[in-house]
């Protein structure tokens, strides 16, 4: 008896790909092509993947339409995505995302924090690599849904996040920062040899960030219009995004913050009248800052409060522990919040005040009856603020004098180039 020779049957997949199978298994046919479809289609996707460039454009494009990012934040998510996919790609921008593999991961990690010691410019930049390690784990998250790799990738065990050691000040501090040229030299004779330039954001910027506990650039980007009297009587400062150039952090940062009697006595709301006067209602308030459209307002006032490097600048000049990288601008913000909350101002009055949520003050019944909102805001702070430092030299007409002593003569210092 002669045995049946089985019979070889070829499924053509795709062009280059078949399936080979025994003919006695003809009947399994429709099984297994259904089973195929899946592979098919993930064969089609590969051989079609973007290069890596183009794929890590796509998505980056695709996070800013789905987010509510602000000016700086697109600015940075560019930025990074742009250092990323250099490193993913092994630097060849005709690397296709198909070629990806679990084989890549340790030259990622290797690679990725050389990439970003190369283009760090201060010591206070590029410090966050698990950033880095996120967004290529989002990259490849879509990259997976979309079938362009067909196996998920991942970068795990990332460098501990650095944690913000940024401190609030002491009162000692404070007392010492209202001490130095800005808010001391009387004298004409001083203010002409002095070296710094008498700019208005000198002056106001920390006065500002201690009463109001703004970020920033939320008082860089101010406009005479931003400072008003609200339907209550009552002075406030609208953070929002209402004018050319100007941004937010996220929604919830759009707020009016009370001016308390202290900025007032210092004569905060006659400088807004004198720059009214001077340029009228939509001018800026610190008329001598720079748009840049990675630094937005703030670029010029960050280098002169916190220098290029980690405890320079004024706040270095005058904190010892700046050095240390524990004070710096947002230290003020710092220290608003502490001081409310020592005051026994509720946690959620305080998020409110520092832009971290919106409506979620507690204020009683009472309060919503009897007082407005703004009021209830603005005794807060006037009760919750005890700095503990002496003011009262702190003026603004003393620091005219100064500014009118420079009057006409060459700015120190570069300026960045606006955009």
């Amino acid at each position: 008896m002669t045995a049946l020779t089985p019979t070889i049957k070829l499924i053509p997949i795709l062009e280059g790909f078949h399936l080979q199978y025994d003919s006695k298994y003809e009947k399994f046919r429709p099984i297994l092509l259904k089973q195929l479809l899946p592979i098919t289609e993930l064969l089609l996707q590969l051989d079609n993947s973007p290069s890596i460039h183009d794929y890590f454009d796509e998505v980056c494009q695709r996070f800013i339409d789905a987010n509510g990012y602000s000016v700086k934040g697109r600015n940075m998510l560019t930025s990074r995505m742009a250092k990323l996919k250099n490193v993913v790609s092994d630097s060849n921008p005709k690397r296709v995302m198909a070629d990806l593999s679990p084989h890549d991961i340790p030259r990622i990690k290797r690679e990725l924090p050389k990439a970003l010691a190369r283009q760090k410019r201060s010591k206070s930049q590029g410090e966050n690599i698990q950033t880095y390690y996120q967004l290529f784990n989002r990259v490849m998250v879509e990259a997976l849904n979309d079938s362009f790799i067909s196996t998920p990738l991942k970068l795990s065990n990332p460098a501990t996040k650095k944690a913000d050691n940024t401190r609030p000040f002491s009162t000692d501090e404070i007392s010492s920062l209202l001490q130095g040229w800005p808010y001391s030299l009387n004298d004409e004779e001083q203010a002409r040899k002095l070296v710094r330039d008498a700019h208005a954001y000198r002056f106001w910027l920390l006065p500002l960030g201690l009463f109001t506990g703004a970020r920033l650039n939320e008082l860089c980007q101010l406009r005479v219009h931003d400072i008003r009297r609200d339907g209550h009587g009552i002075n406030v400062m609208s953070v929002n995004d209402n004018g050319y150039n100007k941004s937010l952090k996220n929604e919830q940062s759009r707020r009016e913050i009370p001016i308390c009697s202290a900025l007032v006595d210092m004569g905060f709301m006659a400088f807004v009248e004198e720059r009214r006067a001077a340029s009228g209602n939509d001018a800026q308030l610190f008329a001598e800052l720079t748009f840049t459209r990675e630094h937005l307002y703030s670029r010029m006032a960050s280098r002169f409060f916190c220098g290029h490097a980690t405890g320079k600048g004024y706040i270095g000049s005058r904190c010892a522990r700046a050095s240390d990288g524990a004070l710096n601008f947002k230290s003020c913000r710092r220290s608003f919040a502490q001081r409310l909350q020592a005051s026994g101002v509720s946690e959620s009055t305080i998020a409110h005040l520092l832009g971290h949520r919106r409506n979620t003050c507690e204020v009683t019944q009472k309060h919503y009856l009897d007082k407005p909102y703004s009021q209830v805001l603005q005794e807060a702070i006037e009760q919750g603020l005890k700095y503990g430092a002496q003011l009262s030299h702190v003026k603004w007409e003393n620091y005219k004098l100064l500014m009118q002593a420079q009057k006409g003569r060459r700015p120190r210092g570069r300026r960045p180039k606006a955009t």
